[in-house]
């Protein structure tokens, strides 16, 4: 009875069935058992030769067949740099520029397995701008860009909104300025409030051609004589999305996404100065060294650095 119970024991050892686990995982369960029963009764119900394992002890117990840890060790810590955002193969990019090591992506894909090392996940919750209130419709400007999302070079159309992140003491605004060209974050600006003094001063670090467009929503902002006189003064050309077509300021969209599900979703809520501290390293880290597969596998200020 006694030898029927440890071996329901060992069969009830994990998750799945021990029997058809792989040699790896059959060590780590005699591992896990063998201050309960004896080494060779173990590897018997498991089928595993009793040599096999303690040769798998003495070359210090290997999370997988020709593990090596150092290969751990840079995709453990680059997937903890890039904080866990990255998927198997923009990882593979992030290590080969970086460290200058040329790893297969089935390899990472698979040390991530073994490490329990997991990508972050987007949800599917919407983004949420902020909403128009009153308009001036005289104000009103057409749509330039017509969904081309593409440019030659830098200054020639950039893509700009507001939104806003709900916070322990009240809601931050954010303005925010995106360069087609690169996908760059040439300025932004957070506020208490959504008014044109966030506009103006998130304006402030652009520097744009004569005729350079800047493409915004409808919000009400847009429509203010300020931001209209901003326009002169800086000689840039206005553009208006149509109502009700977010997907023609999707370049600053997707943004506000990648910054609220790559990067403040992992707190909990913050205070708007903890905010702000954080939106401000997310700009650097998204600017600098975020790598994209459509700029080639480089940073937004890389790419702009070697093609502008």
């Amino acid at each position: 009875m006694g030898g029927y119970r440890y071996i329901k024991k060992i069969l009830c050892s994990s998750d799945g069935n021990p029997l058809s686990a792989t040699q790896i995982e059959k060590y780590q369960i005699i591992d896990r058992l063998k201050f309960e029963y004896p080494v060779v009764r173990i590897c018997r119900v498991l089928n595993v030769n009793r040599r096999s394992y303690y040769k798998w002890c003495k070359i210090g117990k290997p999370l997988a067949n020709n593990y090596k840890q150092e290969i751990a060790d840079v995709i453990s810590e680059e997937h903890k740099n890039v904080k866990g955002i990255y998927g198997t193969i923009r990882l593979k990019k992030h290590i080969e520029n970086k460290s200058n090591i040329v790893l297969n992506h089935k390899l990472i894909r698979r040390y991530k397995h073994i490490l329990g090392l997991e990508t972050v996940k987007r949800t599917k919750k919407g983004l949420s701008v902020s909403k128009a209130k009153e308009k001036n419709l005289i104000n009103k400007a057409p749509y330039l860009v017509e969904c081309n999302f593409n440019s030659d070079v830098p200054n020639q159309k950039f893509s700009s909104d507001v939104s806003y992140i709900k916070c322990k003491d009240g809601t931050l605004y954010l303005s925010a300025i995106k360069d087609y060209f690169n996908t760059e974050i040439v300025s932004f600006s957070t506020s208490n409030y959504n008014n044109i003094d966030l506009i103006k001063e998130s304006y402030k670090n652009v520097r744009p051609e004569k005729g350079t467009i800047i493409n915004t929503d409808q919000g009400a902002v847009y429509f203010a004589y300020e931001y209209v006189e901003l326009a002169n003064k800086m000689e840039f050309t206005r553009s208006m999305s149509h109502r009700g077509r977010c997907w023609e300021n999707c370049p600053i969209e997707n943004w506000f996404m990648q910054l609220k599900h790559e990067w403040l979703c992992q707190f909990d809520k913050l205070t708007r100065k903890e905010a702000e501290k954080e939106i401000k390293k997310y700009v650097h880290w998204y600017n600098n060294e975020r790598i994209q597969k459509k700029l080639g596998y480089l940073s937004p200020v890389q790419y702009r650095l070697k093609y502008s």
